[in-house]
């Protein structure tokens, strides 16, 4: 497959703008040749507005560009149920939604207004590639790679983020400015390497006042202003079994990464040597 990470900025103010921005790289990713396009979390306008049916303009967008989405996430209202939830979802270039995920591991400030998801599923896309969602604090905890790789056998996760230096706190601001940087680089290697899978991580940008900023002074000269959340750590990345990191965006500015990535013959090459998910097989047969 070949796969492009949008590291985007949203402009909170201006959520028809982020529309239109999206669809240039859409535009862009189609004339690449990509099959799949991943956006990061809350990149059309943050975590405040509530949606009603984004994927109709998602799917119409796919199909437009005969491409593959991974919408990022958006805040959804169930009608059933009453409560909110943040969402992500795989539509094909057909337009249909494959798949649709609620953030499970909910960062501390989410808890306020978001409803915890209730599990982990995976799909089976136009390539015949198994894949899961997971987002942002999800990739912290084993459970979620566990479910999706070893029980059900996917060889892609994809992971969109909105994952700012801040997240840290001021104690580990204190040890490391760059502590959340090194946790999703070492995450996100490391997910890959345990479960024998390929990782897409897609986090936002920070504004583009700070690249700004940053390209005129180069080396620092201050600290970058923040945004409405803090500052984006950036980091979008593609690990994968035996390489490690195959493209990183080693900024926090807007970038589109593109890889192509052969994710079967990764998984297969990598069980053939550590038998990681025959070993859990036989370990999960015998508690029965």
């Amino acid at each position: 497959m070949r796969i492009a990470a949008v590291q985007f900025y949203t402009d909170f103010s201006n959520t028809d703008n982020n529309w239109k921005r999206a669809e240039t790289y859409l535009e862009r990713a189609a004339k690449e040749k990509v099959d799949l396009v991943v956006f990061p979390e809350y990149f059309l306008c943050g975590a405040k507005t509530i949606f009603t049916k984004p994927l109709e303009r998602f799917s119409s967008l796919a199909t437009k560009y005969g491409l593959d989405i991974v919408t990022g996430t958006y805040a959804e209202k169930d009608t059933k149920d009453g409560k909110i939830y943040n969402c992500c979802s795989y539509v094909d270039k057909d337009g249909k939604v494959l798949m649709t995920y609620r953030k499970v591991h909910l960062w501390h400030p989410e808890r306020i207004k978001f409803t915890p998801g209730s599990g982990f599923g995976t799909v089976t896309n136009r390539f015949g590639i198994k894949l899961g969602l997971c987002v942002c604090w999800d990739i912290a905890f084993n459970d979620c790679f566990t479910e999706m790789a070893l029980n059900q056998g996917a060889d892609l996760i994809v992971a969109p983020a909105f994952w700012t230096l801040e997240d840290a706190g001021k104690v580990g601001l204190g040890y490391d400015p760059n502590s959340e940087r090194k946790l999703i680089d070492a995450m996100c290697t490391a997910r890959a390497f345990e479960n024998q899978i390929t990782m897409v991580f897609v986090n936002g940008a920070a504004s583009p006042r700070s690249h700004q900023e940053e390209t005129a002074n180069p080396g620092g000269g201050g600290p970058v202003p923040p945004g409405v959340y803090g500052v984006l750590a950036g980091h979008t990345q593609i690990t994968v079994p035996f390489k490690g990191v195959i493209a990183r965006c080693d900024h926090y500015y807007e970038d589109m990464l593109i890889q192509d990535i052969d994710i079967g013959a990764l998984a297969q090459d990598a069980e053939s040597v550590y038998k990681i998910r025959k070993d859990w097989a036989i370990k999960g047969k015998s508690k029965m």
